[in-house]
């Protein structure tokens, strides 16, 4: 009688347990905190995440020259951005520009004993750009000042920016606050990362060694590396650029139509280069490079249409277009069969035209084999002694990566950047070859 009273007292517990436990189930409400899902931009075509417009400015290399017979330089990023960063805040007390390079001078320079940096640009940059970059407070009266290269005076006292323009005919002498010995510490922090490097001279332009072209003088044996890479799918381009779905016109050969009343788009599936036209506006000049610039970086920027690897390549004032190219090491990527740069040129209230590569790099597969690059002496020599260039005509030396397609026969694709070097010559880049330049 005891067992059968226990099981039903067992029985009442269990039912009145499960009861309780459904009541709780039932009636609980979770605690949420608040989440911020506001998203900035579209679909992602880029490497996952937006860019600083700081990082897209960088520059492409460094020479730190001390005297007559020590020149090292440097295209490594850590120091390229590095030694920028601890300058914002800085004051730009005056400005002056000359139409004359008899006012470029350095502190020191009668007795050998100066000491200055040399910062180069692929292209020329509006000096507004270069004070937003480096967080200089400056009067927005002062001129804007295009150029390609910087030659930083930082012998004593304060540190002076002499911004050269890229035909090295005038010159902007800019006085700062920022003390010379401060940036020489901060430069020397990073002195691991510099090399020998070698002045070139090619013409009267370049004809000292504040507008010498300059390069490392012996890279020796670099490796090939190989990527995989992925595609994108054109339907996002199209989903971001056009209002409406376009329409699919017949295909040309290799390249894909796709067309509204007022877009139209082209992708061309041999060499992955996608092309956007705004029918709605035109080439233009606004005036303000600066600007241009700008809105151009916030348009590829709130699609994640760069990269931490983008810089800027190339601007033509004339036509209000940017071009960006990708880097790897710090070197700038070419390519003869694949796309690899970003064009964008802005009309007189939005895009007007837009060119880029759909395709990405996804993982480093391995090193291959190691290529041995001349000595920059070598290649100055090469152009000087061939009987169809003028080495008058050069105005820029610098080691790049050429991308191709690697020999591999797999279902996976996958592409090579072999160390080159590349020159700028009568104002085309071309790739230094044993038969010339190509």
């Amino acid at each position: 009688m005891y067992k059968e009273w226990l099981k039903s007292i067992l029985l009442i517990v269990i039912v009145a347990s499960s009861a309780v436990l459904t009541y709780l189930v039932w009636s609980y409400e979770p605690e949420f905190s608040q989440i911020d899902t506001t998203i900035e931009g579209t679909t992602n075509i880029g490497q996952g995440e937006s860019v600083p417009f700081e990082q897209v400015m960088s520059t492409y290399q460094l020479v730190w020259i001390q005297g007559e017979n020590n020149t090292r330089g440097t295209t490594g990023p850590r120091a390229l951005i590095g030694i920028r960063e601890n300058l914002e805040g800085s004051n730009i007390t005056s400005m002056n520009v000359y139409n004359s390079l008899n006012r470029l001078n350095v502190r020191g320079e009668e007795s050998n004993e100066e000491e200055f940096l040399i910062i180069d640009y692929f292209s020329d940059v509006p000096s507004k750009s270069l004070f937003q970059t480096l967080g200089l407070s400056h009067d927005s009266t002062l001129p804007d000042f295009s150029f390609d290269r910087i030659v930083v005076d930082m012998k004593e006292g304060n540190v002076v920016f002499n911004l050269i323009d890229e035909n090295r005919s005038r010159v902007a002498v800019v006085e700062t606050d920022i003390a010379a010995d401060f940036l020489k510490g901060h430069v020397e922090s990073y002195s691991d990362t510099f090399e020998a490097y070698t002045p070139i001279i090619t013409n009267q332009q370049t004809s000292n060694n504040k507008t010498a072209i300059y390069g490392p003088s012996s890279p020796g044996e670099i490796n090939t590396e190989r990527f995989m890479i992925s595609q994108v799918n054109t339907d996002v381009m199209n989903r971001i650029l056009f209002l409406d779905s376009p329409m699919e016109s017949p295909s040309q050969g290799d390249v894909a139509i796709y067309e509204d009343e007022n877009h139209i788009a082209t992708y061309n599936t041999e060499t992955y280069e996608y092309t956007y036209t705004n029918l709605n506006e035109s080439t233009a000049s606004s005036g303000n490079n600066h600007r241009t610039i700008q809105d151009i970086y916030y348009f590829l920027n709130s699609h994640n249409g760069l990269s931490q690897n983008n810089v800027l390549f190339d601007y033509t004032a004339s036509e209000n277009a940017a071009t960006f190219r990708s880097t790897l090491n710090g070197r700038v990527v070419f390519s003869e069969g694949l796309s690899t740069a970003i064009t964008v040129k802005y009309g007189a209230n939005s895009v007007y035209e837009y060119t880029r590569p759909l395709i990405q790099t996804n993982a480093k597969v391995s090193d291959e084999e190691e290529v041995e690059l001349l000595d920059i002496e070598n290649v100055r020599y090469q152009i000087a002694l061939h009987d169809n260039f003028d080495l008058q005509k050069v105005s820029k030396i610098v080691l790049g990566y050429d991308m191709t397609y690697a020999d591999e026969e797999t279902d996976l694709e996958f592409i090579d950047y072999t160390p080159q070097w590349y020159v700028k010559y009568d104002g085309a880049w071309m790739k230094l070859n044993e038969g010339g330049l190509s």
